[in-house]
């Protein structure tokens, strides 16, 4: 896990440690009620009520004027909320403003608006696009044709409804985590910015002063060299960092690994400090804004302090763990669910919906609308006449159906025991409820080698989890479930007049290359995916060889069979080859060879072995027989 911390660390620092090294005697000066932010595209000085401070440069993009997102926080009083490392929630009085890394779409108070340029990370700096938040504020934002500068006014937000410090907890002198096994002194005026769901990743700030820090732990890293500890050390280290003190030092009984760096184009310092014990690391870091070293001094008291243990009886310890009697409790606001898992579980943080995992589990939610006259009956029986539909019966097994009692209330379960090796198996439960205007599939899959303990886990799981039906009905609109509800047998026809050929796809394929004008198209299933390529002034022969020559080549395909058939009433050639895909899974393509107007049509059909039930293969021979030539 270390690489994926390494990246949520990143994307926390971009978001956060930005706003918290920005030189805080610029905003203690300016608490008055008025703001005028001041600043050119191009240019890394921005002046907010007089004061300069050095930023990343703002810049255009499509006609999007893009700032660093700190400027708004600091300037407005602006208070920062980050989810998933990547979901941004600005509160400002009465306002909420909630943009997304690399998404287009803005929320002003649950109202979404589409901007040209998405915000985006550049050198570790959030930039988003300005106009839109600061109009929400109820600011202006113009141009000074004397200076050409953009010039934004507004107001600071009130300070029972915004600033842009972050509620602290000083009731205890020294802070740590129970579970983790690490303690230190309470960071002097920084407060608990961000940690991560299991706590592995720690963050604290304080908009108005000009450092933050940072303690990560690794567990069961295995033991690690003094050099090895310093690799994953610099893993942290932005592009821009130069190595001004790399040592190996002893504090409190322990073996420190030490690193002092500055960054190139910012004024900034940090220090890095690693631990190894046993078979976890430990990483302590400090950065604060400043051009000598020296700035760091004032922080070795509180870096010395930190200790790979934590002692229950010290009184003035604060136990700041998340895994509480071995359970981490994950938040998800976006889709009002509350669940509980073991330590050890990870929210997938590139997911749009809910999904938690584990080496051999995993957990997910997804919600949809109830149509008309839909029960959950009904929706069970179609999961398991899909289920059987979608897997060979020599890959699936003990297929059940039963009752679960959720807080909300009952809902079906579908379980069923299922491969696509033969060797591994996974036990599936999905879990049907209904509430509402809405459906809930709660999936728990995990490696059947878990035996009685997977099954406990299951039971255990979703008893604790609670689901804000309410607020699904509120916040939620229309979401069709379109594979739930495709007509299997339903078709599309796709013509291309560039090449003369049409074709007929089922409807529920879902296209990826979808212009049949070009020289290929791409379409998947839920199992498979078909592709179609067209080789200019060809034959059959030529291709049909070459293709041949690349698979005997590689001695992880096997060419099961080659033989005649008729596409269009035009002779073909047919293949089928076996092969492991990128997993290793045992997989077939069934591939076809045509000739037309002196071009071929090379189409290919690639699916799990698991999943390649006569129903998929009949919906194969389907498309293909439904070829003609124009």
């Amino acid at each position: 896990m270390a690489v994926k911390m390494k990246r949520s660390f990143l994307m926390l620092l971009a978001v956060l440690v930005v706003v918290g090294l920005l030189p805080g005697a610029v905003f203690a000066a300016n608490e008055s009620a008025a703001v005028e932010v001041r600043f050119k595209i191009g240019s890394s000085t921005v002046n907010i009520n007089g004061e300069n401070l050095k930023v990343q440069a703002p810049y255009e993009a499509n006609g999007t004027t893009m700032v660093p997102l700190s400027v708004i926080t600091k300037a407005f009083g602006a208070t920062l909320q980050l989810q998933d490392n990547k979901i941004i929630t600005l509160t400002y009085n009465d306002k909420k403003v909630v943009v997304t890394i690399g998404s287009k779409t803005v929320k002003v108070n649950n109202v979404s608006k589409t901007v040209t340029v998405a915000p985006v990370i550049v050198k570790n700096t959030t930039m988003v696009p300005v106009r839109v938040i600061v109009e929400a504020f109820g600011a202006t934002i113009g141009k000074d044709s004397a200076t050409k500068e953009t010039v934004i006014k507004g107001s600071r937000a009130n300070s029972a409804g915004g600033g842009s410090s972050i509620n602290t907890d000083y009731g205890k002198t020294k802070v740590g985590d129970s579970y983790l096994g690490w303690s230190m002194n309470y960071p002097p005026g920084l407060a608990l910015a961000n940690q991560s769901d299991d706590g592995s990743l720690v963050f604290w700030a304080d908009a108005k002063s000009s450092s933050s820090v940072v303690v990560a732990t690794i567990k069961n890293i295995g033991e690690l060299a003094s050099e090895e500890v310093r690799q994953e050390i610099q893993k942290w280290f932005g592009s821009d960092e130069v190595v001004l003190d790399k040592r190996t030092t002893t504090v409190g009984g322990y073996s420190v690994e030490k690193f002092v760096t500055r960054t190139k184009e910012r004024e900034l310092l940090f220090e890095y400090r690693g631990i190894a014990k046993g078979e976890d690391l430990y990483l302590v870091m400090i950065g604060i804004s400043g051009k000598e070293r020296s700035v760091l001094d004032p922080y070795q008291t509180l870096l010395n302090s930190f200790s790979p243990s934590f002692d229950k009886s010290d009184k003035q310890l604060k136990d700041i763990t998340k895994v509480v009697n071995g359970l981490i409790e994950f938040h998800d606001k976006d889709y009002g669910l509350k669940v509980k898992l073991p330590s050890g579980w990870y929210r997938d943080s590139d997911s749009t919906n809910p999904v938690f995992f584990s080496k051999d589990s995993l957990f997910q939610l997804e919600i949809t609308s109830l149509t008309s006259g839909d029960t959950a009956e009904s929706w069970l029986q179609r999961r398991q006449d899909v289920l059987k539909e979608d897997f060979l019966p020599s890959y699936l097994r003990n297929v059940q159906t039963s009752e679960i009692t959720l807080q909300g209330g009952k809902a079906l379960v579908l379980s069923s025991e299922f491969t696509y090796d033969q060797k591994t198996w996974y036990k599936s439960n999905e879990v049907l409820f209904v509430a509402g205007n809405y459906r809930y599939a709660l999936d728990f899959n995990y490696d059947v080698k878990l035996g009685a303990k997977g099954e406990e886990l299951f039971q255990k799981t979703m008893a604790t989890v609670k689901l804000d039906t309410a607020f699904v009905e509120k916040e939620f609109g229309l979401i069709e479930d379109e594979y739930d509800t495709a007509v299997r047998s339903k078709k599309i026809t796709k013509k291309s007049n560039a090449y003369k050929y049409s074709v007929e796809l089922p409807a529920f394929w879902t296209g990826v290359e979808t212009n049949f004008e070009s020289d290929e198209f791409f379409y998947v299933d839920k199992f498979g995916s078909f592709a179609g390529y067209v080789y200019e002034d060809d034959t059959v022969l030529n291709v049909s060889s070459s293709i041949i020559k690349d698979l005997r080549g590689d001695k992880r395909n096997t060419i099961a069979s080659s033989s005649s058939t008729t596409i269009g009433g035009k002779p073909a050639e047919k293949l089928v080859v076996k092969y492991l895909d990128s997993s290793n899974l045992p997989s077939t393509d069934y591939v076809y060879f045509v000739e037309h107007n002196g071009n071929v049509l090379l189409l290919v059909y690639s699916i799990s072995d698991a999943n390649a039930t006569t129903a998929a293969l009949d919906r194969l021979e389907a498309v293909i027989q439904s070829i003609k030539f124009l």
